[in-house]
């Protein structure tokens, strides 16, 4: 339901309108209660609702404590409780992206309890820490995602396949990091932490034969990947790939389908680390 995904992140007592499917008009009025998620078409009448399980006050009063301690987050460094054991209960977030906790683990994310976040760490080449995101997990939480303020300009966060042959023949670039991790285990894959890429983010890219970029089926991801592969168009070959969904919600065989490889290869996970940003 995407007026769902709208309005949970939403802060507690906002509405917001958007387009419904029976109209071309911002007919639908999506909120955020104390009782749940709710939408309304002012034009079709139809009408949704989840609630989001406060089982009672204090829960809500917990919700609201932990949105306004991610509202704050400003420190560089990893959250002081960071664990590489992410509990299985909050793991469900990468389990629909088809990432299992040891897969995740290896990848070097982990888990915040006073967050109440999955924790992602971006490396360099030196393996000195540069950025992180804490991923919100539970019903309520706003934003969906937050991140110390610092520049990500010059990061990418790097995936290899374990069978990756010499030279840097075709890595296919990505919006989000669950989405890079999905992709490399086929291919090298680079997320560029969002739908802009940078000149230095370019100029990494650039040392590739082939850069394909495969963002999220929306207006901003289309308007990135044009504007990535028009900057690199005059330094080495581009592409664009395209899906229905966004690259992690689809099977290892509907991803090896667009990147065009042969549908019957197995890989065995052997994650390594090796010299860019980050890549597991």
């Amino acid at each position: 339901m995407e007026w769902l995904e709208v309005a949970q992140q939403l802060p507690l007592g906002h509405k917001r309108r958007m387009r419904h499917n029976c109209s071309e008009n911002r007919d639908l009025l999506v909120s955020h209660g104390e009782q749940g998620y709710s939408a309304y078409c002012f034009r079709c009448g139809k009408v949704g609702f989840e609630g989001h399980g406060y089982s009672n006050l204090a829960r809500l009063a917990e919700i609201q404590a932990l949105n306004s301690q991610a509202q704050e987050v400003q420190s560089h460094e990893l959250p002081s409780d960071f664990t590489r054991d992410i509990p299985n209960q909050q793991a469900s977030w990468l389990f629909k992206a088809g990432i299992s906790v040891h897969r995740a683990t290896s990848c070097g994310i982990g888990w915040s309890d006073t967050l109440q976040r999955i924790v992602i760490p971006v490396f360099d080449s030196t393996g000195d820490l540069r950025y992180w995101q804490a991923r919100a997990v539970m019903a309520g939480q706003t934003p969906k995602y937050t991140n110390p303020p610092v520049s990500k300009t010059d990061l990418l966060y790097w995936v290899h396949p374990p069978n990756e042959q010499e030279g840097k023949r075709r890595v296919v670039v990505t919006e989000d990091i669950l989405s890079a991790i999905r992709i490399g285990k086929h291919v090298t894959a680079a997320s560029i932490l969002g739908t802009k890429t940078s000149d230095s983010q370019a100029a990494q890219l650039s040392e590739y034969a082939r850069v394909d970029y495969w963002l999220d089926p929306d207006d901003a991801g289309h308007r990135g990947a044009q504007a990535g592969t028009r900057k690199l168009a005059l330094v080495t070959d581009t592409g664009t790939l395209t899906s229905d969904v966004d690259p992690k919600n689809l099977s290892d065989r509907e991803i090896r389908n667009v990147l065009k490889l042969a549908p019957n290869h197995r890989y065995t996970y052997h994650d390594i680390l090796t010299n860019s940003s980050h890549s597991c």
